[in-house]
């Protein structure tokens, strides 16, 4: 019986560990491109910003409808205290006394209930130019969203790539972490050696005790803020499966060349699409102040209408009418005035904000061209300081070994190393992320981010 249970629980374990578990984490690599490609396809704001395209393109549907004739069908019924004629009373005048009376005989049935269906019509001819006024302004907030939704999308783009970046960072600054553990755990056994051979005092024990500590706090620290990154990446990119594991590709280093200040600045003014939007909100507000004085002219409209009414008991009449309008705003108590002036303020308001923008465009461009370049030094400058500080790390140990160096020359060595391939880390970070920002203020997608 024993030896059955046995054979049951093997054979049970064997197959749990054939069959794929459901919950196992499923791993997804992506480079830099595939990265974007994703984050564009499903990032929920973006999809939001896409929308306000749909609604521009419905809003020109709804200005271009202010062309056409309005068209109502409608019924009612109504009841009177006293009788109503179905249909208006007409007097003939007539010469001939014969049929005088008959003229004033042939009168409407008179009701109290009336039950009435009619259908009417109205058409613009003449509106001071609001209608046109009023497409082109549908037009341009059209224009306007597609601006708003590359301008949302360079956005994230960029947010990708710097997340992007700094999880590569991360990645390098954890494996220097772990070996600065790796290597004070080293010197720790040394100096353990060295104090039962009465080398070394018991302090130096201590004291590297105390830094291989601070050592495995700095690379908890570490772990902590990449898991942060790659949450906040898995958030860009619209992941919502929290058991997929994303894997980052290491790019090849940015050697692309990047325009000069004035070639820059020229492209930001003419692809950037915030500046774009600008500039379309400006001509919005030219078009709305036209529209607005054009509120002081005449409205010219023709109309119509077909009505049948019936009573209790009685046939059906008809009627109809036909007919063309003018009016005239006489006195409105300075309404079009009040509304001529406002469309006036808004458009000063977006003429200085194109100038806001059109200032910063210069300083952004300028900025990322002394940040590469700033990277570029600090990159070379810090691999020099990374090779001598790991020369420095072999030879403070070989001298700690053969007693000539002491405990704090190797802590300090190799803390002088970290920081060192810290600077590094981050000289190459700020290259790349100058890099994608020179590229977004001059309105292109940073490398890499063809996708989309």
């Amino acid at each position: 019986m024993r030896g059955k249970l046995a054979a049951l629980v093997c054979a049970l374990c064997l197959g749990l560990a054939l069959c794929p578990s459901p919950c196992r984490p499923e791993e997804v690599t992506f480079d830099l491109g595939a990265a974007i490609r994703y984050a564009v396809e499903h990032n929920p704001s973006l999809r939001i910003s896409e929308k306000g395209i749909d609604a521009g393109r419905h809003g020109v549907e709804a200005a271009k409808a202010g062309r056409f004739p309005k068209v109502d069908i409608g019924s009612g019924i109504s009841t009177y205290r006293y009788p109503h004629p179905l249909t208006p009373i007409v007097f003939r005048s007539t010469t001939n006394p014969a049929t005088l009376v008959s003229e004033f005989l042939n009168l409407p049935d008179f009701v109290s209930t009336i039950y009435e269906a009619d259908a009417s019509f109205s058409l613009p001819l003449y509106q001071g130019g609001r209608i046109t006024g009023n497409i082109r302004i549908a037009d341009t907030q059209k224009a306007l969203a597609q601006d708003n939704y590359r301008s949302s999308r360079q956005d994230l783009v960029h947010n990708v790539t710097s997340v992007y970046h700094k999880i590569l960072q991360l990645q390098r600054l954890l494996a220097a972490n772990e070996a600065a553990v790796v290597q004070i755990e080293s010197h720790r056994r040394d100096v353990e050696y060295s104090l039962q051979a009465g080398a070394v005092p018991r302090v130096d024990l201590l004291k590297t005790d105390v830094d291989l500590e601070r050592a495995r706090e700095n690379l908890l620290l570490v772990k902590n803020n990449l898991a942060s990154a790659f949450e906040l990446l898995r958030n860009l990119m619209g992941m919502e499966d929290g058991l997929v594991t994303i894997n980052v590709v290491a790019p090849q280093p940015s050697g692309e060349a990047y325009p000069s200040e004035e070639d820059g600045i020229r492209a930001a003014l003419k692809k950037r699409p915030d500046y774009l939007a600008v500039s379309k909100k400006i001509a919005i507000a030219e078009d709305r102040v036209k529209v607005a004085r054009g509120r002081r002219l005449p409205d010219v409209y023709a109309f119509g209408q077909y009505l049948r009414d019936i009573g209790n008991g009685t046939s059906l009449k008809e009627d109809w009418s036909l007919g063309l309008r003018m009016t005239v705003p006489v006195f409105d108590g300075g309404l079009i005035r009040a509304d001529v002036e406002r469309e006036r303020t808004e458009l000063e308001k977006a003429r200085l904000e194109e100038r806001a923008l059109r200032l910063a465009i210069y300083r952004e461009v300028r900025d990322a061209r002394i940040t590469i370049a700033n990277a570029v030094e600090r990159i070379k400058v810090a691999q020099a300081a990374v090779k001598s500080a790991r020369e420095t790390v072999r030879v403070q140990r070989l001298r700690f070994q053969t007693g000539a160096g002491t405990t704090t020359e190797v802590l300090d060595a190799n803390t002088t190393m970290l920081r060192c391939e810290s600077d590094y880390y981050q000289a190459l970070y700020d290259r790349e992320i100058a890099l994608a920002g020179l590229r977004k203020s001059v309105g292109e997608d940073p490398a890499g981010a063809s996708g989309g």
